[in-house]
């Protein structure tokens, strides 16, 4: 008797289940990449030891549901790369990119490398972008991405992340709280906006060209949120009916 019991909740289980998976679906999300290479202000020359810095802003449209994941490409030449101070920002979204690499209370300067071309990624496996080590231009092999539009995680960087001051105090000691993670579930269409500061004086940044990686995800309609709910409420009555009937066939066989 106690199999009639049980098989009744696993399928009521299994029936629920199906649904989830299903309105799941519906949730999977494309990626979106937007490469900016021209149309520069100062040609993406980045002025020196000027905390005014630069900006760049471009508009996306024409993408639906919202924002599942963000990574972004930059690619920079010539300067000293522990001088720059970078962010990117989109509705209420904001995330700092770059934050003196290299930087801490006995080195104040940074990694003295000049120019990088990499990808910045939440969950990149080459670790904090902070401690790439100096003495090599910092690189992501696959960069920007491979042919269906999704970064390649295992050769990204993760951003600085650092949102204090680049001038005053150890940058390489505050936590790393401003991530890409801030744009998720977000609207994608509208203004991006990427800045770049060179805060200290002696060499000279150029901005080449930088990358939106946008991941979004649909969401699912009402009309599909109602269907789920009554395939699950169905099931459900199902279910307990037949459960009933076998509690009666108990009672009466008592």
């Amino acid at each position: 008797m106690r199999r009639n019991l049980i098989k009744p909740m696993k399928l009521r289980f299994l029936a629920i289940g199906v649904v989830w998976a299903s309105m799941t679906m519906l949730v999977q999300g494309e990626w979106a990449t937007f490469t900016y290479s021209s149309g520069f202000q100062n040609g993406g020359v980045i002025p020196d030891n000027s905390q005014v810095g630069w900006a760049d802003t471009r508009q996306v449209s024409g993408l639906t549901g919202e924002i599942l994941d963000v990574n972004v490409g930059l690619q920079l030449s010539g300067g000293w790369n522990g001088d720059l101070y970078s962010w990117l920002v989109h509705s209420t979204g904001f995330a700092v990119l770059l934050n003196r690499v290299g930087g801490t209370g006995v080195n104040p300067p940074g990694y003295g490398d000049a120019g990088m071309s990499m990808m910045l990624d939440d969950q990149g496996e080459k670790g904090d972008i902070h401690w790439y080590g100096g003495g090599f231009i910092p690189t992501t092999t696959a960069w920007p991405t491979v042919p269906d539009g999704a970064p390649t995680p295992s050769d990204n960087w993760k951003p600085d992340g650092r949102y204090v001051d680049p001038i005053d105090g150890d940058v390489g000691v505050a936590p790393r709280t401003a991530l890409l993670s801030s744009f998720n579930g977000l609207n994608p269409n509208g203004d991006w906006t990427l800045f770049i500061a060179d805060v200290a004086a002696g060499e000279t940044s150029t901005l080449t060209s930088w990358t939106l990686n946008i991941q979004t995800a649909a969401v699912p309609e009402p009309a599909s949120l109602v269907q789920g709910a009554v395939v699950v409420l169905l099931m459900g009555g199902v279910m307990g009916g037949y459960r009933l009937r076998g509690q009666k066939r108990r009672f009466h066989s008592h």
